[in-house]
């Protein structure tokens, strides 16, 4: 019962955080510690169908409560205190590196390691500044239009496999955001199935080959890893934070605050430093 209720606790967090700029579901699963588990269970499917239907299962029930609740209050605290709640999931991203920094099985680092961290950094931040509404892939009709959104449930898996990038950026690139949410809303059956299959699709090409490589190379991958977390960090001060600065703050702004963003960044680090201790149940 107590590992039911953390692996739903844990896709409950994931699925609720989702929405935060710079914060993507791959991000949030390993700095809790259940990533691995879920890529494990996602490539080995058919060697252990029961017991890895049950383990998604219960991921994906506590995903979809944290979706359609939580999330709507981490939307609604973000309009209302943007600064502060910023830095609050800001103080979860950071205080997930040494779990991550564990996980390279290294105690020092050399030269590679600097490179490895430099190019998941690199790509991270590059994608964030990829402008949106450049593509528009949500207009169309016929099959060459269902086929374009076959293509982008595959790269909407990418999102969501890899940790740091984020799932809502990408589908503001592709001019997929709108679309989406206005199919939810309207309940397009069609449109939600093929986009939901073909995510499905990618996820299951995605996960073989990106275990094989946390397997084989566990170092240079964490290391990459730790550069796509920090660089996530990128989009939470671009979208969230600088907005949030009034354009001629006074000291009266500043001090209250600067204060208030300190505690929720210690109380974000705290938080995430302590569900991590669960990462073995």
């Amino acid at each position: 019962m107590k590992n039911t209720l953390m692996i739903m606790l844990k896709g409950f967090i994931i699925g609720s955080s989702m929405s935060v700029p710079g914060v993507s579901g791959g991000t949030m699963a390993i700095l809790l510690g259940i990533y691995d588990k879920l890529i494990s269970a996602i490539s080995n499917f058919l060697k252990d169908i029961k017991g890895h239907t049950i383990f998604l299962v219960k991921f994906c029930l506590g995903a979809g409560i944290g979706i359609c609740s939580l999330a709507f209050v981490i939307q609604w605290l973000l309009e209302k205190f943007p600064f502060m709640v910023s830095f609050f999931f800001l103080g979860a991203v950071v205080g997930g590196i040494p779990a991550l920094y564990q996980k390279t099985k290294e105690r020092s680092w050399g030269v590679s390691s600097v490179v490895y961290f430099l190019l998941g950094l690199i790509i991270v931040v590059s994608i964030g500044f990829i402008p949106t509404g450049n593509l528009d892939i949500a207009s169309g009709s016929g099959i060459g239009h269902y086929v374009m959104i076959l293509v982008t449930g595959i790269i909407i898996a990418l999102a969501l496999v890899l940790p740091g990038i984020s799932t809502s950026h990408m589908l503001l690139v592709l001019g997929m955001y709108d679309t989406m949410l206005l199919a939810i809303t309207e309940f397009n059956v069609i449109y939600i199935g093929v986009l939901g299959i073909s995510t499905l699709i990618g996820v299951f090409l995605i996960t073989k080959p990106l275990e094989f490589v946390m397997n084989k190379f566990p170092h240079q991958t964490y290391c990459m890893i730790i550069g796509f977390v920090l660089g996530s960090t990128s989009e939470i001060f671009s979208e969230k934070i600088l907005p949030a600065i009034p354009a001629e703050p006074s000291v009266s702004w500043w001090i209250p605050s600067v204060l208030m963003a300190a505690a929720a960044l210690v109380l974000g680090g705290i938080a995430i430093m302590s569900l991590s201790k669960f990462s073995d149940d």
